[in-house]
């Protein structure tokens, strides 16, 4: 697979992010989405699993750098029904999911968390999180919508062989509908984008009109729906020396108004 473009761009600068965002070819973004599509690895043509047998437990050692796979995998291990921004619910079905066949499948990594609708459509979520206090604002939001936009090309590439092992796996239907691609982050990561101000504020400019803008035309062009989510803070465990990482309580899911820089009220969970 070939690297250049928008969806393997990895903006991470909050200088001249509204400019960066404003001058996106839309229609240059869709075509290298489907361009990704066309071209996408297929594990199962190589006898290769999507969802690996993960048991909740993390990999790590004494200590880890990876807040964001540890966050993702507490959520995982809380096996509740989320609300969606846009009405109805979903579940999340694993995390970390591969989707290279080829050690030589450049720019091709894993999937955060993977889920599905109560409509059967299968969701792409890109997790992200505050990092440590004095750490900055943690990735851009344009970074964690186009790393969303080219897992979810691959995944739509694969979605018969996704289904087919998530209804093995899982017991659970995906329909052929192109996914959802979600970004979903704790509320301190949003409010450090959302709530920029003064120098800073200047130098990113107003990211969230065109950012909401590239939402609306993708959404119109690919047939997908991207989802932004935040969830109620919470105290994370790492999940350390065979331990299960872990949120100190459930957190509350809101939908994030990105133009009018406001996360919503309390999502409440259908039932």
């Amino acid at each position: 697979m070939s690297n250049p473009g928008y969806l393997h761009e990895k903006w991470k600068r909050t200088t001249g992010l509204a400019a960066y965002i404003a001058g996106i070819d839309v229609n240059a973004l869709c075509r290298e989405y489907e361009k990704i599509v066309g071209s996408a690895p297929q594990r199962s043509a190589r006898s290769k699993s999507y969802f690996v047998g993960h048991s909740g437990v993390t990999s790590s050692g004494k200590s880890s750098n990876r807040r964001e796979e540890h966050y993702a995998i507490a959520l995982r291990n809380i096996d509740v029904a989320w609300p969606q921004p846009g009405g109805g619910e979903f579940r999340l079905l694993d995390y970390q999911v591969p989707l290279n066949a080829r050690q030589s499948d450049h720019g091709v990594g894993k999937i955060d968390l993977v889920g599905v609708t109560d409509r059967g459509r299968l969701m792409v979520i890109e997790v992200k999180v505050a990092p440590d206090r004095g750490s900055g604002r943690g990735d851009t939001p344009v970074l964690a919508l186009m790393e969303g936009l080219r897992y979810a090309a691959i995944a739509w590439a694969n979605v018969d062989a996704i289904a087919a092992e998530a209804k093995k796996c899982f017991g659970t239907a995906i329909v052929k509908e192109p996914p959802v691609v979600q970004i979903l982050a704790d509320s301190a990561w949003w409010r450090g984008w959302l709530h920029m101000a003064g120098s800073t504020r200047n130098a990113a400019g107003d990211w969230e009109a065109p950012f909401a803008h590239l939402v609306r035309a993708s959404n119109d062009r690919l047939g997908i729906e991207i989802q932004c989510l935040a969830l109620e803070d919470a105290n994370l465990t790492l999940g350390l020396e065979g331990r299960p990482p872990v949120l100190d309580r459930d957190p509350a899911a809101h939908a994030v108004d990105i133009e009018r820089r406001v996360i919503g009220a309390k999502l409440h969970r259908p039932g």
